[in-house]
């Protein structure tokens, strides 16, 4: 039988979380148990229950050391695997719970798998309830928004965008993309764009129409105000769960990057953006000029968000300009867009932090989804010197690209990461830098990585931004949650090909690492790479199998545990891999001067209560 995603969706039984090997009731005679069970100084009785304690019986009759049970105690028993008299999942079938804490043989109910029905706690549930209550990348509802891309002579504002849906379930998913031809405040008149089956196990692409955030008459508008409050977000819901990714461009055309997008379910109220500043900033040579944006997106009625920027926001009316530490305050239902974009920068302004967003501040009064992004940059771009390649020039910055990611919420983010190198892409034995920014949630805190001085330890206030360097994989822990992401460099500061170009990634902590993911690699890529974080030797398979060709190398250690990268070639299509232990995996995707990267997957567990 194919091996859910989801095995705690499939086969949610009270045999999987009783005692792996439960302790059983072996005393010598019943009357031991009773000399036992009348023991006069007040230690547990062989044999006996107290709450999910269980104390054995030694070979003599005397009690044995306490046993905790995972499930619960029957006395003469032991641990068992369900509470006698209640409702237990074997599989997808629901049993009654005998009085010796064993499924009885007969089922009570076989749950309906083909139309998304999952046994979970002693009774059949609709898959998606289920995925709901666990807070992760997998989900049934979504919200994908064409992202402002670069206004350029190739265009890339007018490719083809879109999704790719991965069916992680064990039935077909009816899934449905719909949008909101109203305008802002009017009641919402639905249109569905597509609907698509997705078998279980497997991936289908979706191509959506342009469907602008920045207030343009068209794709490509140089004269489009940028800052713009729409309803022009895209509605994703299955009937049963399933993974999206959201690329833009589909294909290598110069200006992409994707998102591991989050369902509804795993939205949250708390928000800082991780960001990049934009690579032409100043309207010098004509009307182009590249923004970096904030963009959020309402999916509960009445949600009011209160936005803080980092640097100064266009106005373009009912949405008010603002500068640094500002306030811009809105009314958000579903399908609604506030899309915040930066004002241009001179000549005048230090360019290493003009249009930079990073740190601003997003707070809501429901939850809501917020991308960050950039319509064109290069890096490092001035933003920080770094090591370069032999014979490069001063002023070799080539090429742009398009940035953008899903933000995880605060309520999500944690204190220990495990950063890893991307995959390298110069031939000559260089080893070209990854850029790391790290940006203070909501509390001030104390980071230690394993990066040279002065990046070994340092501080972080709310929404201040930290950026440096490596060729290494890195671990970082905090005193409390921080926030911590990845800009891969310019080609020109490759050596020996130009292959790839700027793409951000923002990372989730180990704590939100999962043990089975589906991840995509789009054709017309030239590499396409997935990078694990694992434990040395722990073993993870990819589409069934130990991959063979990945380049292993230590990452370091957080709490006491040790680390390693497997940066493994993938080819084009959909890849499954699964461990016995959590582990992390990030997707790379390079072209002759473009590249795409994200998470493959984490969960969105509710792990930090952020102040405010």
């Amino acid at each position: 039988m194919r091996r859910s995603l989801l095995p705690r969706l499939a086969a949610s039984t009270a045999l999987a979380l009783g005692c792996a090997a439960p302790a059983q009731f072996s005393p010598p005679d019943a009357g031991s148990r009773r000399d036992a069970a009348a023991a006069l100084d007040g230690a547990p009785a062989c044999g006996a229950c107290a709450g999910r304690s269980y104390t054995p019986c030694n070979a003599d009759g005397s009690p044995g050391a306490p046993v905790a049970c995972e499930v619960t105690c029957v006395a003469g028993h032991g641990c068992v695997t369900c509470v006698p008299g209640q409702t237990v999942c074997v599989g997808n079938d629901v049993h009654r719970c005998g009085d010796d804490g064993r499924p009885l043989a007969a089922s009570l109910e076989s749950c309906d798998v083909a139309n998304a029905m999952l046994c979970r706690q002693g009774a059949c549930t609709p898959a998606c309830r289920v995925a709901e209550n666990q807070p992760s990348n997998v989900g049934c509802e979504f919200w994908a928004v064409d992202l402002d891309q670069q206004d350029a002579l190739n265009d890339p504002a007018s490719a083809p965008w879109g999704l790719a849906l991965s069916n992680v379930g064990e039935s077909p998913a009816r899934v449905t993309v719909e949008i909101n031809t109203a305008p802002v405040g009017q009641p919402v008149q639905l249109m569905t764009v597509i609907e698509v089956v997705v078998s279980p196990g497997s991936l289908r692409a979706v191509g959506l129409p342009p469907r602008e955030l920045d207030c343009g008459a068209r794709p490509n508008d140089y004269a489009s105000p940028g800052t713009c409050l729409s309803s022009n977000a895209f509605r994703v819901r299955s009937t049963s769960p399933v993974i999206v990714y959201q690329f833009n461009t589909f294909a290598n055309s110069f200006s992409n990057d994707a998102s591991l997008l989050l369902p509804a379910t795993s939205l949250g109220r708390h928000y800082r953006a991780l960001g990049w500043p934009a690579g032409h900033p100043v309207a010098v040579l004509g009307p182009i000029v590249d923004r970096a944006y904030v963009t959020i997106v309402g999916v509960r009625p009445n949600t009011r968000v209160t936005v803080r920027p980092t640097w100064r926001i266009r106005g373009n009316p009912p949405v008010m300009a603002a500068g640094p530490g500002g306030e811009i305050v809105a009314t958000l239902g579903p399908f609604d867009v506030l899309n915040l974009e930066t004002d241009n920068a001179t000549l005048q302004e230090d360019l290493r932090t003009a249009t930079d967003l990073s740190g601003t501040s997003i707070v809501a009064t429901e939850p809501v989804s917020v991308f960050s992004g950039v319509e064109s940059a290069s890096a490092p771009a001035g933003v920080i010197d770094l090591p370069t390649a032999p014979g490069w020039e001063s002023g070799q910055n080539c090429c742009l690209d398009h940035l953008e990611e899903q933000m995880f919420p605060l309520e999500s983010i944690g204190t220990r990461y495990v950063i890893p190198r991307s995959p390298v892409r110069s031939t000559t034995g260089y080893r070209e830098p990854d850029i790391l920014r790290f940006v203070g949630a909501a509390e001030p805190a104390t980071v230690t990585t394993n990066l040279p001085a002065p990046f070994d330890s340092f501080t972080l206030r709310p929404g201040e931004v930290r950026t440096t360097w490596t060729r290494d994989n890195a671990v970082v822990s905090s005193d409390r949650p921080v926030i911590v992401g990845q800009i891969l460099v310019s080609n020109q500061h490759v050596d020996g090909q130009y292959l790839g170009d700027p793409s951000l990634t923002v990372f989730p902590p180990v704590d939100q690492f999962r043990s089975d993911y589906i991840i995509l690699t789009p054709g017309s890529w030239t590499q396409s790479w997935g990078v694990v974080v694992a434990e040395p030797g722990a073993p993870v398979t990819l589409d069934g199998a130990s991959p063979t060709n990945c380049i292993t190398e230590p990452a370091g250690t957080l709490a006491g545990v040790a680390y390693e990268t497997r940066r493994c070639p993938l080819s084009v299509g959909v890849h499954r891999l699964a461990g016995e232990r959590p582990f992390g995996v990030v997707v790379y995707g390079y072209g002759s001067a473009g590249s795409y990267a994200f998470v493959g997957g984490a969960d969105v567990r509710r792990i930090y209560d952020p102040p405010g």
